[in-house]
């Protein structure tokens, strides 16, 4: 390998560490996310959490979020898909000899699929996160009512 491929081969090695990582973290938010709201479910269920009222609409807008994040990480999954897709499309076209004025207006749609990606993760991450701080002082809040 010359040293003029080196660089691009280091790129590619840390894009496809990057994919990875980013598939394990929509994963793991979202195994998250429906655990969060298992337990949540699971609480109800069981009659042993009788939240306050302001308890309730933390508790209430903590299921929404996390049901929101769940539904955006699905989303992110499927986005992700398209993305894939996509630019599979244009590497077979490529090696079919398709043009430059051919592959362009793909090689646009899967960046901003990749764009979207992104988008939808953050978001997935931030109603994972505010969900879960809800979650957490709607129920510590329950508790603590019991300890006094």
């Amino acid at each position: 390998m010359s040293k003029e491929d080196e660089p691009r081969g280091s790129f590619i090695r840390w894009q496809s560490i990057t994919i990875a990582q980013l598939t394990y973290a929509v994963n793991l938010i979202l195994g998250f996310s429906v655990a969060t709201l298992a337990f949540q479910i699971t609480l109800l269920l069981n009659n042993g959490f009788v939240p306050a009222s302001w308890q309730k609409c933390s508790f209430t807008l903590s299921l929404v979020l996390l049901l929101v994040s769940v539904g955006l990480g699905l989303w992110c999954v499927i986005n992700r898909l398209r993305d894939f897709r996509a630019t599979t499309k244009v590497a077979r076209k490529r090696k079919k000899g398709a043009s430059e004025f051919e592959l362009e207006p793909l090689r646009n749609f899967y960046r901003a699929l990749g764009r979207k990606t992104w988008g939808i993760f953050w978001w997935q991450v931030g109603t994972f996160g505010v969900g879960v701080l809800l979650t957490v002082i709607s129920v510590g809040g329950s508790v603590a009512s019991k300890l006094i």
